[in-house]
């Protein structure tokens, strides 16, 4: 649980450290501890060493992050939970491990609904700050998300035969997720359900020929050890996931470190996806030119390939459109809200570039 470490003796000191606005009583250290799913390697865990150190420096030591990297505070699929009842203060959430806690914002995970990092980030953060039916979601959880994530495009990884058409696809067992399951099945496909942590392994062993995955997650992971090929089809992206924190936890620090903490979470989403971007070009080029002997080729889809599979997903967002309508909420509206959200950042883009760019 959440370690609250007077300063004592050198309160005097620490005040004089601290932010403007501070006063004695407030000088607290926050000791969190952040259960993350992944490795302390790749772009996102590299976002994340970002983000903890700015928060530490930015609040003069007040808050300070301890991150249990590779689940090894709490398994992925209970770090919702986790985070919602104290036992980890902030951590990495991810919707479809909990798939009806989230049935909203699991609509951020619809197959080729998004294909850049940084304008599907934005998208769905802002989403979040307007919809109460998002809000609604995390509020019952007692958690609050603070920076949203993104998987990236998704692409297709398989171990030892190329894919470059449905027909390759048939009886294949592919791990998938979100979307993506009712995707593949509809190309023919086997499902599988595997979590990520479980993906080398699986490979390895043969336990599945295949698996959606994400280039610069491939390297990170070290996934191309176990397989061979990779479909660039951008699939889309998982984005039905991002930062949490525990509500009370934040509600009941200082305003000064709850706006702190905010803001550079705010950052964050750009960073990452600076990250994200230049990880997946160098991912893809050592890949190709082969780690310790080991390389992966990358194959695409022809256009009439991708559209294929592009109708194959169309789908799933007819049902969860029925499903949700089903629960009374007013579907049309979402949907014209995310249209607009999602419209204002590709002009941004298009118009201005990313952030970073003016700072280069």
């Amino acid at each position: 649980m959440l370690k609250l470490a007077l300063c004592g003796a050198i309160a005097a000191t620490a005040l004089l450290a601290a932010p403007v606005g501070y006063s004695s009583a407030e000088a607290k250290v926050y000791n969190l501890r952040y259960a993350d799913i992944g490795p302390p390697r790749g772009p996102r865990a590299g976002a994340l060493k970002w983000w903890a150190a700015e928060l530490e420096s930015r609040s003069g030591g007040d808050i300070k992050i301890k991150f249990f990297w590779s689940q090894s505070l709490v398994k992925g699929k209970a770090t919702m939970k986790a985070v919602g009842s104290g036992l980890s203060d902030t951590g990495t959430v991810i919707g479809v491990y909990t798939p009806a806690e989230f049935p909203v914002w699991n609509y951020a995970n619809t197959p080729f609904l998004h294909s850049d990092a940084w304008i599907g980030m934005r998208t769905w953060f802002e989403m979040r700050q307007n919809s109460p039916e998002l809000l609604k979601e995390t509020t019952r959880q007692k958690i609050t998300i603070i920076a949203n994530n993104t998987t990236g495009p998704v692409q297709l990884l398989t171990a030892k035969k190329a894919v470059t058409s449905i027909g390759d696809l048939q009886g294949m067992k592919i791990r998938t997720t979100g979307g993506w399951t009712h995707l593949f099945k509809a190309l023919g496909a086997v499902p599988v359900k595997i979590g990520f942590g479980e993906l080398y392994s699986a490979l390895d062993r043969g336990t599945i020929d295949g698996t959606v995955n994400y280039t610069p997650f491939v390297k990170a992971y070290k996934h191309y050890e176990v397989a061979s090929h990779v479909t660039e089809a951008s699939m889309g992206q998982l984005l039905g996931y991002g930062i949490a924190i525990n509500t009370k936890l934040l509600n009941g620090m200082p305003k000064k470190l709850q706006d702190i903490i905010l803001s550079t979470s705010d950052e964050y989403m750009d960073v990452y996806a600076k990250m994200y971007m230049d990880a997946s070009d160098e991912a893809k080029t050592a890949m190709t030119k082969g780690i310790d002997g080991r390389k992966v080729a990358f194959h695409q889809l022809s256009s009439g390939e991708r559209a294929k599979w592009v109708a194959a997903a169309a789908s799933f967002k007819v049902e969860w459109i029925a499903k949700m309508k089903k629960r009374g909420m007013d579907t049309d509206a979402f949907l014209a809200k995310f249209d607009k959200i999602h419209a204002k950042y590709k002009k941004i883009v298009a118009e201005k570039g990313y952030p970073w760019a003016s700072t280069n």
